[in-house]
């Protein structure tokens, strides 16, 4: 993907939503922190009961995810009330990323393992972090990037070119985070940043539609990006899974487990799989645990399971 044309009638829309979205999200950004809480409450009230479109995915998900132990109407229910106040909360969080410090975080959020990070970045050899879209990976990655790691990020383009520049700059100028887009053009800046000794965050927990690969996912065949696992094969940097979910004090946990390495066997596909495989048995373990906190609950992750259905996807709408 790239940077695409856009029609003059096109840009006209994208600048009136830009100029609709910035100052509404400035004015939400000042919502204190203490009062949060209560306003995703109330309006991911609202959301559960007006959003039919994607609620239907994160029942059909549960299903999937809880196969095996099925659970009630009930708790069901209860998940995804509190996955769209989390999503309210995030959102919300998100535009407040600059208020969160290298002095402050503690108040929001603790580490543990951080020095499996630390450690990884000190050897030299770059470090890959796995995370997925559950708690706050936003803070997780800033902070860090605030503490001193040199982090950078890759992230997918928006439409709006408009609104793709401010989000951009809220991570680099607030979250002090380097960004990379998922594009070819871009691939070598993010070679030099791990050659460099730098760290990169990755997720890859949602369908990948341009040439998956299919590896198990809650026993369920998943396309899934492969982009980790060449990465890891190419330039060796260490893989350290990374979780990030609010605890029952109300503050965010940034988990690392111990960096990972695994051996090429000379058969680059089969490595690949067998290194996602292993990143998806991983994110399973956190799913389980926080249902409510994982945000792709509401992504139709298992709507497509073949490789056939994805040969005639218009993977590039740029």
């Amino acid at each position: 993907m790239g940077r695409r044309k856009v029609g003059f009638f096109e840009r006209i829309g994208y600048i009136i939503e830009y100029i609709f979205v910035v100052p509404l999200a400035k004015l939400i950004s000042l919502i204190p922190f203490v009062w949060i809480k209560g306003f995703a409450r109330f309006l991911g009230w609202i959301f559960f009961h007006v959003n039919t479109r994607d609620k239907k995915w994160a029942y059909m998900n549960l299903g999937i995810i809880f196969k095996d132990n099925p659970l009630p109407k009930e708790e069901q229910d209860r998940i995804v009330r509190q996955l769209y106040r989390n999503i309210v909360r995030f959102g919300i969080e998100y535009l407040k990323l600059g208020r969160i410090t290298a002095k402050n975080y503690k108040k929001y959020a603790r580490y543990e393992n951080y020095e499996a990070v630390e450690n990884t970045a000190a050897a030299g050899k770059g470090g890959i972090v796995i995370t997925l879209h559950l708690g706050n990976w936003e803070y997780m990655g800033s902070v860090s990037a605030k503490l001193g790691l040199n982090l950078a990020v890759v992230i997918n383009r928006q439409f709006n070119p408009y609104t793709d520049l401010w989000l951009k700059n809220l991570r680099v100028k607030k979250g002090k985070i380097k960004c990379f887009y998922n594009e070819i053009n871009e691939t070598m800046g993010l070679a030099k940043h791990l050659r460099g000794g730098g760290t990169i965050a990755l997720v890859a927990d949602q369908t990948y539609y341009f040439k998956p690969i299919f590896v198990p996912f809650f026993g369920m065949p998943s396309a899934t990006a492969d982009g980790p696992a060449k990465l890891h094969l190419r330039f060796g940097s260490p893989i350290i899974m990374g979780f990030c979910y609010r605890d029952t004090d109300d503050r965010y946990v940034f988990k690392f487990e111990d960096p990972k390495t695994f051996p090429s066997t000379g058969n680059p596909d089969q490595d690949a799989a067998d290194i996602m495989t292993y990143i998806n048995s991983r994110y399973e373990e956190y799913i389980r645990k926080y249902p409510e906190q994982w945000f792709s609950l509401l992504h139709p992750r298992w709507e497509k399971t073949t490789p056939e259905e994805f040969e005639n996807i218009d993977f590039d709408p740029f």
